[in-house]
């Protein structure tokens, strides 16, 4: 089953150990050379910001994402991590530009396998939709992408 970023930001995250509310997804921390998803940024618990690794997600469902265990929300840690969740490197919203340098837009939106995490996709702006298997980086600046 394939879902969509803006989808599933404001999602339900409960933990299955305790039937706990994390919080809700306010982003994702992606790996686009991987083309999969790396961790849900989590809101709702406190000052500080948090993630749940992908491997450390249950299910990602239409009505709530389950969490394998409540202490499965943790602190950001890593500078790629940090990045991402304080929006300088985000998929949706970001440039699109080819290895040649040629604009085709900005990210509206991003598919994923909900079992998974793999990403399917992206939409732009221009109306084009850019294949997983084309994405080649992700930085603060663009999305690159083999168009041609």
């Amino acid at each position: 089953m394939s879902e969509t970023f803006s989808g599933s930001h404001g999602r339900l995250v409960v933990a299955i150990d305790t039937a706990e509310e994390i919080g809700n997804v306010k982003g994702f921390v992606v790996d686009p050379t991987a083309k999969r998803i790396d961790a849900v940024h989590v809101s709702g618990r406190g000052k500080n910001a948090e993630i749940i690794a992908w491997a450390s997600i249950r299910s990602f469902g239409n009505d709530a994402v389950i969490a394998k265990t409540a202490d499965a929300a943790v602190q950001v840690s890593g500078d790629h991590d940090t990045q991402a969740v304080k929006g300088n490197i985000e998929m949706q919203g970001s440039r699109v530009l080819t290895t040649t340098g040629l604009a085709h837009g900005t990210v509206e939106d991003v598919t994923f396998d909900a079992e998974s995490g793999e990403l399917l996709g992206a939409s732009t702006t221009d109306g084009g939709y850019v294949e997983a298997s084309r994405f080649r980086a992700l930085g603060s600046y663009a999305l690159i992408v083999d168009l041609e």
